[in-house]
């Protein structure tokens, strides 16, 4: 898969789980809690099975972006009078803003992969830009044996066969950009041999 459409399928899939969340939070009322603290729970009118079934499809939404997010969004620090906790992030802890929507806001969540999908979105368009003509073409031939590996699986017998034959591809690839490179300068030796 090229970069450009990598970066993509990230953004497709934070997109997914933001709109999934959105119509969670859309479906949420504060309520009082555990200890008298707000919570978030289905609002009138909203009964419980609509509130699980949402509850699944953004879960199911989030596991499939939380990867993607990681490489785009960043993690928060909440603090609030009985504790601090580092690295939340906002996909993978989602559900934080149900229990505590003081501390942690769907807002947040919200602002925070809309972020991510506009980066991912930025990098798909620049590599997109970067992957056109000549240039893009001899990537697209040296990212061949990692692109090999990624597409095995997680069989160890298939792994190795990969390994071995991704090591042989990439010692075919050097040679054969080494050829054209030196193809490219002799063809640049032999026109300016011709203009001047």
């Amino acid at each position: 898969m090229k970069p450009s459409q990598q970066y993509a399928e990230d953004a497709r899939l934070i997109m997914e789980f933001r709109n999934t969340f959105v119509e969670l939070a859309n479906q949420a009322q504060a309520k009082e809690g555990q200890f008298f603290l707000p919570e978030l729970g289905p609002r009138p009118g909203v009964g419980w099975e609509e509130w699980n079934r949402l509850r699944g499809e953004v879960a199911r939404a989030a596991g499939a972006a939380a990867s993607a997010y990681n490489r785009y969004g960043g993690k928060y620090t909440l603090r609030n009078a009985a504790y601090i906790t580092n690295n939340v992030d906002p996909v993978a802890n989602w559900d934080m803003c149900l229990k505590d929507p003081e501390g942690f806001s769907p807002t947040m969540v919200i602002s925070a992969v809309d972020s991510a999908i506009g980066r991912a979105r930025q990098q798909s368009e620049q590599a997109a830009r970067r992957e056109r003509g000549l240039v893009g073409l001899i990537a697209a031939f040296l990212r061949w044996p990692a692109t090999l590996r990624e597409a095995v699986g997680p069989s160890a017998v298939q792994r190795r066969t990969a390994s071995a034959i991704g090591i042989a591809g990439q010692i075919i690839v050097g040679v054969i950009a080494s050829l054209i490179a030196t193809g490219l300068a002799a063809l640049l030796v032999l026109s300016w041999r011709s203009w001047f």
